[in-house]
C-alpha cells in the first residue's frame, strides 16, 4: 500500500522568499552585534542552511540536540537534551532557531536553560506556528508561518519519516 503525498501546505517558491526577508530582518536587527544562532538538531537543519547563507552579519552557529517529552508521546511534557551548547553564551546576543512550535513546551525549556547562561540577549525564531495548540509562554520574536492546528508538518527537513523530510516543500500529513 502506497502512503499518499502530503497535501502541499507552503510550496518552495513561498518558503525562499520568507527566508530571505527573515534573514534580512534578522541582519539588520543584530548589525554590530556579537551573534551567536543556535540551531535545534532534527527540524530547524534545512532551514538554518538556507537563513545562514542569506545572513549579511557574521554569526556563530553552535547546535542544539533534544528529544521532545522523553519520547512519551506528548504525555510527560518534559524535554530532553542530548547535545548541549558547548560554547559558552555569557554576553552574547543568542537566536535559537526551531524548525516547528506547536505547544511550545520544548522550547521554552530551551529558552530557560540557555537563559542561566546570561547572554546579553535571547530570541526565538521557529519557521512554522501552530498558534492554536501553543500551551506555554513564549517570546516569538521571529516566525516565518503560521499554520493550521491540522495534521503533521512535513517536508523541508520536517517530519518522522525521512521519505517526507526532504521534501522541497511544506505539507501536510494525517497526524
Amino acid at each position: 500500500m502506497t502512503e499518499a503525498q502530503p497535501k502541499i501546505l507552503i510550496a518552495s517558491d513561498a518558503l525562499r522568499q520568507r527566508v530571505a526577508e527573515l534573514a534580512q530582518q534578522i541582519s539588520a536587527d543584530y548589525e554590530g552585534r556579537d551573534l551567536t544562532i543556535v540551531c535545534t538538531l532534527g527540524g530547524a537543519v534545512v532551514f538554518f542552511a538556507d537563513l545562514v547563507r542569506q545572513l549579511t552579519i557574521p554569526a556563530r552557529h553552535v547546535y542544539m540536540g533534544f528529544s521532545a517529552y522523553g519520547g512519551g508521546g506528548g504525555k510527560s511534557g518534559e524535554a530532553r537534551v542530548y547535545l548541549d551548547v558547548a560554547e559558552p553564551l555569557e554576553g552574547r546576543h543568542v537566536l535559537v532557531l526551531d524548525g516547528t512550535v506547536i505547544s511550545g513546551r520544548t522550547p521554552h525549556y530551551i529558552l530557560e536553560l540557555l537563559q542561566r547562561r546570561q547572554p546579553a540577549s535571547l530570541k526565538f525564531c521557529t519557521l512554522l506556528l501552530k498558534r492554536g495548540s501553543l500551551r506555554a509562554p513564549l517570546p516569538l520574536d521571529y516566525v516565518g508561518f503560521e499554520v493550521p492546528d491540522e495534521g503533521f508538518a512535513v517536508g523541508y527537513g520536517m517530519g518522522q519519516d525521512p521519505a517526507h523530510r526532504w521534501l522541497p516543500y511544506i505539507g501536510t500529513v494525517s497526524a
